[in-house]
């Protein structure tokens, strides 16, 4: 497969498909593409029937997923400001993705999500999901707004808003916290919930958060 990302603010990944190759992805993501495509769905079902809804209904992580079939090109964008990228897993390799941020990715690359939690507070952030992805094969994914790289060493922290948080090897830990705005109750009461992040591992974090961004869906 050959990924051409082509446009500047709202980018598109123009994917060339050899004859039965296969990649598969969110449904609403696709732009355009040759008549030649075959498209078809798939469920995601790991974990059993009753984590997949779960997933579904509370976290917006699809019940299906769409997959295109070569010959010819198809492209796809998550139709927002940002920036694409591609990474090429190696066999058992594993990256960590953020919710709403895959765009594509080979057959041959398994796909399952997992839960972070929230801190629990009434009012707070309750967790969110993130797609794990490990190797072979070939992973596209859209960095809404800006995309920045760190390699944090061992037990090396750093606090980054959940929204900003993209990609990230799965030795990097997360843990929610409330971030107080100040001292007293009121500091407290006002308390924002962030993520820390340590390492060891990559690190890749956008500047705009998606949620906050309308998404295009089917």
């Amino acid at each position: 497969m050959k990924i051409d990302v082509r446009g500047e603010f709202v980018p598109v990944a123009l994917a060339q498909l050899d004859p039965g190759e296969q990649i598969f992805c969110e449904g609403g993501l696709m732009v355009y593409s040759d008549p030649s495509i075959q498209v078809a769905v798939r469920p995601f079902t790991q974990g059993g029937f009753g984590q997949t809804m779960k997933r579904t209904l509370v976290g917006g992580i699809p019940f299906f997923m769409h997959v295109y079939t070569g010959p010819g090109y198809a492209a796809f964008s998550r139709f927002t400001p940002g920036e694409i990228r591609t990474i090429e897993l190696q066999p058992g390799q594993v990256v960590d993705i953020a919710e709403h941020s895959l765009l594509l990715a080979s057959n041959s690359v398994q796909y399952d999500a997992f839960y972070v939690p929230g801190t629990g507070r009434i009012g707070r952030m309750i967790g969110f999901w993130m797609d794990r992805l490990t190797g072979p094969g070939t992973v596209v994914y859209h960095g809404h707004g800006n995309v920045l790289s760190f390699t944090l060493g061992q037990g090396e922290l750093v606090e980054i808003d959940h929204g900003a948080l993209l990609m990230k090897d799965p030795t990097v830990q997360l843990q929610s916290f409330n971030q107080p705005l100040g001292g007293g109750l009121t500091g407290h009461a006002m308390s924002f919930e962030c993520l820390k992040a340590m390492g060891p591992g990559k690190l890749i974090i956008q500047t705009l958060d998606p949620t906050k961004v309308q998404h295009h869906t089917e």
